[in-house]
Formats: C-alpha cells, sequence, structure tokens
C-alpha cells in the first residue's frame, strides 16, 4: 500500500480506514519528521479497569506507530509495499494516567533496510517503539517489521 503522499494527514487517513481499531482508539498523528513519528491517543478511549491505559491499547499503538512510518518511509521511495509485523517484544514500565503518547524512530541501519527493500523487494527491519511518560518510558516495543513490494496489480511479488 502507498499513500498518495508522506504526509501527517495521508497516514491518519490510512490508519481510520485500513485499520478500524484506529478510529475506535482515537489515533492522531501529530508529527513526522523524516526519522521520528509521534502519534497519541486519548486516555478515555483506551481506559481499563483500574482507570489507566489498557495494555492492549498501548501494544496497539506501537504497533501502528512502527507501522505507520514504514508506509511514510516506503510512500517516500515510490514503493507500493505491503508492511507486517512479524513479532516483537514488549516490556510494561508504568502506567499511564494520561494521553498515550508514542514514539517510532528509525534505526540507524534503516538506509541498508531501504536499499535492500529496494534491490531485492522484501526486507525486515528492527524499530523501537515506546510510550513516553513525563519524559519517562512508560512502555518500550521492538518489533520486527518486515515488508515486501507489491505489483501495480496488487499481487506480492
Amino acid at each position: 500500500m502507498q499513500l498518495p503522499n508522506a504526509t501527517i494527514e495521508s497516514l491518519q487517513h490510512a490508519y481510520h480506514t485500513l485499520i478500524p481499531i484506529s478510529q475506535h482508539m482515537g489515533i492522531q498523528v501529530v508529527s513526522y519528521d523524516g526519522s521520528c513519528l509521534r502519534v497519541t491517543a486519548p486516555l478515555a478511549n483506551n481506559i481499563n479497569h483500574q482507570q489507566s491505559a489498557f495494555g492492549g491499547s498501548l501494544f496497539s499503538l506501537v504497533a501502528l506507530a512502527g507501522w505507520g512510518i514504514l508506509q511514510l518511509k516506503t510512500t517516500e521511495l515510490e514503493l507500493d509495499c505491503n508492511t507486517v509485523i512479524a513479532g516483537g517484544e514488549v516490556g510494561y514500565h508504568l502506567p499511564v494516567f494520561a494521553e498515550l503518547v508514542c514514539e517510532c524512530r528509525l534505526p540507524d541501519d534503516y538506509a541498508a533496510f531501504a536499499s535492500r527493500l529496494t534491490d531485492t523487494g522484501k526486507a525486515s527491519i528492527l524499530l523501537d517503539t515506546g510510550i513516553v511518560l513525563d519524559g519517562a518510558s512508560a512502555m518500550t516495543f521492538s518489533g520486527k517489521y518486515v515488508v515486501r513490494q507489491t505489483r501495480s496489480s496488487g499481487t506480492e511479488i
């Protein structure tokens, strides 16, 4: 899937139309500077029985942030790709009693990933994403994403 352009508005639209849970969660794309994506969601839509953020919502937000930054980057590369999460490791460090704020930064090896993807049509990358709470790390996620170019007909290469 290629976004119409690599903007936070196009990513916001893709989240809400392709991944319905993102709309129910209230996910908003706040900023993107080419190497870091920041997304948020209101606590009220993602609350648990203890009045803190539901762990499943936190996980969904970090997983979607990784997917989102890759959608933006593949659009910048002018590639039509299918991106899936293949696994990862999560750590819950602090309860979240406020707006969910998530950041995903590209790793140092992003250029090598982009080169592999362009050259071979398929590549994987580890992305570290986290929930930030008053400057502290409330949750961390290291996820493996697999990206594969698709043909213009919509079938995978």
